[in-house]
């Protein structure tokens, strides 16, 4: 059952008593890391500080219905003022009151920012462990939902499969509101561990390039630790063999690829290698059967030894038959796909290739992109300016993944669990008073 996230995520970055000043530094407050960043402004005129502007486009963007800059500054002007108060946000000496920012100013303050560099400050916030402290607020209940959500969630947890490496998947996305001022629309690249969808990394893709031309800086922006012998899950497009000596040789990780057109001598020889009967692959086959959303699908996936295959540290290739169908469980639909790995049999069989597959498009795709589609309209948001398109999907990437480490699976339920409730956003990210 999930923690009540006033009482879990309260302290969330804070400082334990007693940590040495390299874990003090690795654990600091959002708002400290906010201050370690830039300031776009010149410091003419500057009233309200880089940090609380940041704190409130981050909190705002749990909250139902921030997923614009006028729902921000919305979210800000119905803030009750001990909470402007716990963001330090500026005070207006002759009122007494506490103004928030307008939306131009958060607008310029986002569109100035240096992307690279909010990117890391929210991944290393996110990558580190949540500590837990006493707080004054009694817990938040937890729903019946949520409790039943978290329940379902654990079972279908790829987790669950033995034997199975740490696994973060690789994945590009186009924002289709935005476009970059020269023309094209912004594309952005993610790295997401396949067990909780936590984006730990992004980047821009400049334009006129591609997603493979930016792995090496995506990874590069995860710290070594965090890759070191983990599986990187990518699809056919990063399926390239400079893409597989990347991984191993400079980063020390392991990869899953799915093999499609694009390499069709590669692909011809995977499917020499599985063809059988199936008496002959009874060793090396896993089967799944899944019923849900009103269809049933039954997967089953194959390997072989890569033998002679042309394919840089290659030691199996699978195939995946995948039957799709109704509730009534006639087939409707098939589909065949091929793979191909670094990992041995011993380190990885059927089963966990199977859920390496699975958990790629659970992470990047229905755990990132669909969240930011459907329920923050990622899409639909026709920001454009400079930085600001990417600085808005890293606070979705943010809000996402500090819900789910509060133990909220269904995100779009939780930001209306916590609607305009500020002082509970507050808790969720630890801004409120000691």
């Amino acid at each position: 059952m999930p923690v009540a996230p006033s009482s879990l995520i309260n302290a969330v970055g804070c400082e334990q008593v007693g940590q040495t000043d390299t874990d003090s530094s690795a654990r600091l407050k959002l708002t400290d890391r906010f201050a370690l960043i830039s300031d776009p402004r010149s410091a003419r005129g500057r009233r309200h500080s880089l940090a609380s502007i940041l704190a409130i486009v981050a909190c705002a963007t749990v909250a139902v219905g921030g997923d614009c800059l006028t729902a921000i500054e919305q979210w800000a002007d119905n803030a009750p003022q001990q909470v402007l108060a716990d963001l330090h946000i500026w005070r207006d000496p002759f009122t007494g009151l506490h103004q928030p920012p307008s939306e131009r100013t958060i607008r310029r303050v986002l569109a100035g920012l240096d992307g690279d560099e909010l990117d890391a400050c929210l991944a290393t916030f996110l990558g580190q462990p949540p500590t837990v402290e006493p707080h004054e607020r009694a817990p938040a209940p937890v729903s019946r939902r949520t409790e039943r959500e978290a329940r379902r969630a654990a079972r279908r947890s790829p987790a669950q499969t033995p034997g199975l490496l740490p696994a973060y998947a690789v994945d590009g996305k186009r924002l289709k509101g935005a476009h970059h001022p020269g023309g094209g629309r912004v594309h952005l690249i993610s790295l997401a561990a396949h067990l909780d969808a936590t984006v730990h990394a992004q980047r821009q893709i400049p334009a006129k390039s591609s997603e493979i031309s930016a792995l090496d800086a995506l990874l590069r922006q995860a710290t070594d630790t965090e890759l070191t012998g983990a599986v990187i899950t990518a699809d056919a497009l990063h399926t390239q063999r400079a893409s597989a000596r990347l991984l191993i040789d400079d980063h020390h990780a392991h990869y899953v690829m799915i093999v499609k057109a694009n390499q069709p001598t590669l692909r011809a020889a995977a499917i020499t290698a599985l063809t059988g009967p199936d008496a002959n692959f009874i060793t090396v086959t896993h089967r799944e059967f899944d019923r849900g959303h009103g269809r049933t699908e039954h997967r089953i996936l194959r390997t072989a030894p890569a033998g002679d295959i042309d394919f840089p540290h290659a030691a199996q290739v699978f195939r995946i038959l995948r039957h799709r169908g109704g509730l009534d469980g006639i087939r409707h639909s098939k589909e065949v796909c091929y793979g191909i790995t670094d990992l041995t049999p011993r380190q990885a069989g059927p089963a966990q290739l199977a859920a390496y597959v699975r958990g790629h498009w659970k992470a990047i795709e229905n755990g990132v992109h669909h969240v930011r589609d459907v329920t923050f309209a990622e899409d639909a948001c026709q920001a454009r300016t400079a930085t600001l398109p990417r600085a808005l999907a890293a606070f979705r990437n943010l809000a996402t993944g500090t819900l789910r480490r509060a133990g909220h699976v269904n995100i779009a339920h939780a930001r209306r669990d916590y609607g305009y409730d500020h002082q509970r956003v507050l808790d969720l990210f630890n801004l409120g008073p000691k």
